[in-house]
């Protein structure tokens, strides 16, 4: 028997927290990050009911456990639980990520600048771009706010309801110098030009994984489309991909944006930025895993 050596009482703790928690990959994401650099760390996933929420971040706060990822149904019940809040978890309006301080533990949101790494690896370069955006749920929120802060000149946010996407143009408008309209997402056809396309629903995912946001492939060549990013990675190719490529478009699926977030989170906790190569390299390795799982 091989004597565990790794786990030591110095090695810190960190977690994910979400209800339910037995499919997160945050784990192998995170672990994989440790080794890659011989960080003393492990992370781990914790099944938190929402009525034991409080119970859970005074405990972990108590422990001394020096960060936490958040996910449903948590993201923004767990605000009332927090010493503060970062800049862009006020602006996204949740909590993905929390970290240990002093005073307690403060609320960050990494799902946009996990998006935004997305597209940067991808070679997306969103000053001056017109965007799409599909969706005005949680992902959608992160979205927006990117494409306001990263220099879009035009974001259109289509949504089943119309009122959830004005709320959220309403929102973008008022924080970034971007013209943001919402309409109905099957007005689509008041579109005239567009270059990226973001799908945040939930079409292509579960049950309506034959479904796609884009119902005519049509508009990607009258639109003048060049890249079309779902929030979904799960199937890997969902119609909205397949079909955006076979018309010759730049495809990136979801993964990207899940690792991503996940490093800007331990960027956060550790005060440390990673550049293009580690990202590249991290990506890399992740995905040849998760693919093999898959097969």
């Amino acid at each position: 028997m091989k004597i565990a050596d790794n786990i030591k009482a110095s090695t810190q703790v960190y977690g994910v927290i979400g209800d339910p928690i037995g499919h997160s990959l945050s784990p192998l994401i995170h672990n994989t990050m440790a080794k890659m650099e011989g960080t003393d760390l492990v992370y781990t996933a914790f099944h938190v009911l929402p009525e034991n929420l409080e119970a859970a971040i005074k405990g972990a706060y108590c422990l001394g456990i020096k960060g936490l990822n958040v996910t449903v149904p948590h993201k923004k019940a767990i605000i009332p639980y927090l010493s503060g809040l970062d800049a862009t978890a006020e602006l996204v309006g949740a909590v993905n990520t929390i970290k240990y301080t002093a005073d307690g533990y403060v609320g960050y949101n990494t799902d946009m600048i996990g998006a935004y790494y997305a597209l940067e690896l991808n070679g997306v370069d969103l000053t001056g771009s017109r965007v799409l955006l599909l969706g005005a749920g949680g992902a959608a929120n992160a979205c927006a706010a990117m494409a306001g802060r990263y220099g879009a000149k035009e974001l259109y946010i289509a949504n089943r309801t119309l009122e959830n996407a004005q709320k959220l143009a309403e929102h973008i408008d008022s924080n970034f110098d971007i013209k943001v309209k919402a309409i109905n997402i099957e007005d689509q056809d008041s579109i005239s030009a567009c270059d990226l396309i973001i799908n945040c629903t939930t079409l292509g995912f579960g049950d309506k994984k034959e479904l796609t946001p884009i119902n005519d492939k049509g508009f990607f060549k009258r639109t003048g489309v060049k890249t079309v990013f779902d929030a979904v990675y799960s199937p890997w190719e969902t119609r909205f991909l397949r079909e955006a490529a076979e018309e010759g478009l730049q495809a990136i699926n979801g993964f990207d944006m899940l690792i991503f977030q996940a490093l800007a989170a331990r960027e956060i906790w550790l005060g440390e930025e990673h550049d293009m190569a580690f990202r590249i390299q991290l990506k890399k390795l992740l995905t040849q895993y998760y693919l093999g799982e898959k097969q």
